[in-house]
């Protein structure tokens, strides 16, 4: 299941196309705005009745639709390698259970998401008016007016590599309460690491580190690897380190206005009370470590490693100090005199016994593999290749996947742009070779694969300054009888567009995650149907019951205040009403189209949702287009949108609201 594709839609989104080149443009010179958005409805306008050829048949459809209604199964991911997992439902959600046993997890009786949110603002108010810190007054603004802010979730990745395929437990941390302060805090904590000569940024760095080593012949090539880092990082000492890394930092004032109290007191919210998650219908907070998911987590992971490995090396004997020492987060290589590996792993499991505990791998016929990079010892020299696990079903986004060439492309192009960082001259032909094999196998040209292949061989010029871009750039939802031709049109009226590719059947399949109904899904454009056939349209962040059950509270305060004028009974119980009813007819009424309505209709309302969209701005585009496409009872016509997408709406009734 691994290499299934992204299906192709019949026909253009031309909806979401409306919405995403309106907000592109949004800040363009507006002649130049208006040439564009008439040039891309006209094109629309001829081509939106091309039909794209499905890339599933009949039966695959139906067969995926099936897997997906088997509540017996559970689709997910591997955690390494791009694979989909299919397993038995109960076996994951017992191995779940299992885990969130251990004394790392601690049960709690409800969300705590609203408080903390309350929290959090207060701590930002406080914060802002002592640094007027700028990116807190956009993160607090992001947090006050955000309505979908979500509970992180937890979910269980499959380690097929592994004896007994045991889970990797991830919080999945998106538009929670904290990411956006977490995203801020990384971007200020990160200069502070990656500075120390053992630190690894990616396999090409290793290996043209490596490749300069020179060997005695009594050493032994070795990996070690911290077990179940993120969650046994020992917090507190981490921002001790944190506070002090931030104190000797003068380049900080740089990167923010807060202090280094500041920063480590947002990390420490962020790490204590902002560390819980649901799983299911339960919830829990983790009592130790980051957690798996946080765009924090792996910051504050370097830093303790750093920490861990300065006070490694102040206090070893010299007689199993390694000859090479090199770190990828929790991932150590060393090339160790032979004979002392195990000591030098006794030695740092002694440093924080009850949080840290490493594994050791030796070399096995003069190799080992390290990141994605098989690391040979030669007489005098080490030398690389790409290593693959066992597992690894090389299975990459195959060629009829709805997806715009360049990123098809570009995946032949990094793939071989990894061999030429990896592999020794001796090896890269054979990896070359592998790499024209696999990709023929997921449907790619032949003749494409070699080309590529010989444009990334070929000797790059020198530096040159990258020639700065011109014009807007336009972001548009992919479609392939539409993606080329608009990619022309883009270069002859001198804007740039890309594009966003469509999930792909592994993201639409997945079942790890609770599914949100389409009902309560927050982010809607919606419809308020009354029994005479008069129509409301708006949008809410909210959702949509959320939002109805305002606009019944304030017909129902309009209501309430006509019949004390009248002199009737209040048609709810609740706190009485003290300002004059005409006073409060007025006001609602002033306030909403559907009280206006109201007062002068006794028929019921119904609401219905007519899109989702989670993005402010293309929802208010989306809520506009409605409005202008169909009769309703709203006093504008929303926001202000182009008249050049009249045709192509009314042409394909993508607005239309059925009666």
């Amino acid at each position: 299941m691994s290499t299934i594709p992204a299906t192709i839609p019949k026909c253009p989104p031309i909806l979401d196309i409306v919405a995403s080149v309106e907000q592109s443009l949004f800040k363009t010179e507006p002649q130049q705005a208006e040439a564009i958005k008439q040039a891309l409805a006209s094109f629309l306008l001829i081509n939106n009745n091309k039909v794209a050829e499905p890339n599933l048949t009949t039966m695959e459809k139906k067969a995926f639709k099936d897997l997906n209604r088997d509540n017996s199964i559970l689709i997910t991911k591997a955690d390494k390698g791009n694979t989909v997992v299919v397993l038995d439902r109960s076996a994951y959600l017992e191995k779940m259970s299992e885990m969130l046993m251990r004394n790392v997890y601690k049960p709690i009786r409800a969300d705590p998401t609203s408080k903390l949110r309350t929290d959090l603002l207060n701590l930002l108010d406080m914060f802002i008016s002592e640094t007027n810190d700028e990116a807190l007054v956009k993160i607090k603004q992001h947090l006050y007016f955000t309505s979908n802010i979500k509970c992180p979730e937890m979910y269980g990745l499959p380690k097929t590599h592994k004896l007994g395929i045991p889970m990797r437990p991830v919080v999945a941390s998106i538009n929670s309460v904290t990411s956006k302060l977490c995203s801020y805090l990384k971007e200020i904590i990160r200069p502070l690491t990656g500075l120390r000569m053992s630190y690894v940024k990616n396999s090409k760095h290793f290996c043209d580190d490596i490749k300069t080593l020179r060997l005695q012949g009594n050493e032994v090539l070795v990996s070690y690897d911290v077990k179940d880092l993120f969650t046994n990082i020992p917090i507190p000492k981490t921002l001790s380190v944190l506070k002090e890394l931030l104190n000797n930092d003068i380049t900080l004032v740089q990167r923010t206005k807060l202090n280094p109290f500041h920063v480590v007191k947002l990390a420490s919210f962020c790490m204590h009370e902002g560390n819980y998650f649901r799983f299911q219908d339960r919830f829990f907070t983790q009592r130790n470590g980051v957690p798996m998911g946080s765009p924090l987590s792996p910051v504050l992971a370097e830093v303790f490693m750093e920490h861990f490995e300065q006070i490694a090396f102040d206090n070893i004997n010299m007689d199993i100090r390694p000859i090479c020492f090199k770190r990828y987060v929790d991932d150590i290589f060393a090339v160790i005199p032979t004979g002392a590996e195990e000591q030098f792993l006794e030695h740092l499991n002694r440093l924080y016994p009850e949080n840290i505990v490493l594994t050791i791998e030796k070399e096995t016929d003069k190799k080992l593999p390290f990141l994605d990079a098989l690391v040979i010892r030669g007489d005098d020299r080490l030398t690389t290749k790409i290593y693959r696990k066992p597992t690894n079903p090389d299975a990459y986004l195959h060629f009829t996947s709805h997806h715009p060439l360049s990123v098809k492309k570009g995946i032949v192009a990094g793939m071989v742009d990894r061999a030429i960082a990896i592999c020794d001259k001796n090896f890269l032909g054979e990896e070359l070779q592998h790499i024209k094999r696999i990709f023929t196998e997921n449907g790619y040209p032949f003749k494409l694969i070699t080309s590529i292949i010989n444009r990334r061989l070929r000797p790059k010029p020198p530096n040159v300054l990258p020639q700065q871009p011109r014009g807007p750039t336009v972001v548009l939802p992919y479609h392939s009888i539409l993606g080329d031709t608009i990619k022309r049109l883009a270069k002859s009226l001198d804007f740039r567009v890309f594009f966003k590719s469509s999930p792909n059947l592994r993201a639409i399949l997945r079942t790890d995650k609770i599914r949100i109904p389409k009902e309560e899904a927050k982010g809607v454009v919606y419809q308020i149907k009354c029994g005479c056939h008069a129509s409301y349209i708006g949008e809410t962040g909210n959702t949509l019951f959320d939002r109805f059950k305002e606009h019944l509270a304030c017909v129902t305060r309009y209501k309430n205040a006509r019949d004390r004028l009248s002199g009737a009974q209040p048609r709810r119980r609740g706190r009485p009403q003290t300002k004059e009813p005409t006073k409060i007819m007025e006001e609602t009424i002033k306030a909403s189209a559907i009280v206006e309505h109201s007062s002068q209709c006794s028929h019921d309302l119904q609401p219905r949702i007519l899109c989702r969209e989670s993005l402010f701005h293309h929802r208010k585009i989306k809520e506009a287009c409605y409005i202008r496409h169909n009769a309703s009872i709203n006093r504008d016509r929303g926001t202000e949108i182009s008249q050049a997408w009249t045709g192509l709406i009314d042409q394909t009734g993508c607005c239309l609201i059925p009666t």
